[in-house]
């Protein structure tokens, strides 16, 4: 499946009807005064924080993981600012859409000083590698823009009229977005002809995961991104774009770049590039907890329990077969 699949797919009545209220409601909300649509964004996520009892728990496991010294109180209150900036993200990309199609660019309202710097010094191919911090979707973007395009996977929607149109406003700025599906195979095309690739790599894999620490604790990690710069030596970024202040302003900040070092023993290179890909990762995160999507359930997979509590990481992931 690419990302021109939407186009031959069925459009059905109701995918117009959706479309149509889709972009009513994505252009209203671009209208409405900044200070007051992320006001009520963030006011909304900390309620649905305050009422979804199972991802307020995992948020408090997953703070007292990264921050043991926090009292509940304050992990509690770290958790609602978080979910009122995931509240806020949907707002973004509606303000984003807006912008673009009016001409303007996501660099308009980003501070690339430093980290915009750093990206233009890496030579394409190479991958960029986030978690879901601050305006990811932002992100992508700004990375396309500053490097003259590039390639990245999302969910995308089961509507083929709003999967074209949102696809549509991100080729503009050079950014191809491929489905999660297979899309990754895309993604690699895209770096073997010398583009840029972005991916999100910090969610809990449930199948063919490698298991490395994450704030302190074994998780189920993201592979085949890291497993392919190994394998074909591209240059890794560890990045982000932070929200700065309550609004529609934003910092790219970059935690580490590096080569994933070949040894030629490939469960030792995967495990050591995972890991360090992942404490950029969390220096991220740590400059901005107040932005980070605590309420996943990141150590949901783990490893058989017949490892015992004294395997080591080495010990936990097998051999990879490619």
């Amino acid at each position: 499946m690419s990302d021109a699949s939407s186009k031959r797919a069925k459009v059905r009545f109701s995918d117009r009807l959706v479309y149509w209220v889709a972009r009513f409601a994505i252009g209203t909300a671009a209208r409405v005064p900044q200070w007051l649509g992320y006001r009520v964004a963030g006011g909304l996520g900390r309620l649905w924080f305050l009422c979804d009892g199972r991802r307020r728990r995992y948020a408090l496991k997953f703070l007292a993981q990264a921050y043991p010294d926090l009292s509940e109180r304050e992990q509690l209150r770290l958790g609602a600012s978080a979910t009122a900036n995931l509240f806020m993200v949907p707002l973004d990309m509606a303000r984003l859409t807006r912008l673009l199609a009016r001409g303007g660019h996501a660099t308009d309202v980003m501070d690339c000083t430093k980290g915009g710097q750093t990206l233009r010094q890496l030579t394409k191919p190479f991958l960029v590698l986030t978690a879901h911090l601050g305006s990811w979707e932002v992100g992508a973007v700004t990375v396309a823009e500053i490097v003259g395009g590039g390639h990245g996977i999302a969910r995308l929607t089961k509507n083929p009229l709003l999967n074209d149109w949102m696809l549509e406003s991100r080729q503009k700025t050079g950014l191809k977005v491929h489905p999660r599906r297979g899309g990754f195979r895309d993604l690699a095309r895209a770096l073997a002809n010398g583009e840029a690739g972005m991916q999100v790599i910090d969610q809990n894999q449930r199948l063919r995961g490698i298991f490395a620490p994450f704030f302190g604790k074994i998780a189920s990690c993201e592979r085949a991104a890291i497993t392919l710069a190994l394998r074909k030596q591209y240059p890794v970024m560890v990045a982000a774009v932070l929200r700065r202040g309550r609004g529609f302003q934003f910092e790219l900040v970059v935690a580490d770049t590096f080569t994933p070092k070949s040894t030629g023993n490939k469960q030792a290179d995967l495990l050591a590039a995972i890991t360090r890909a992942n404490q950029g990762l969390e220096a991220l995160i740590r400059k901005a907890p107040e932005q980070y999507l605590w309420i996943h359930d990141r150590y949901r997979t783990q490893p058989p329990e017949a490892h015992g509590p004294q395997a080591t990481t080495e010990s936990l992931n097998p051999e990879d077969p490619n």
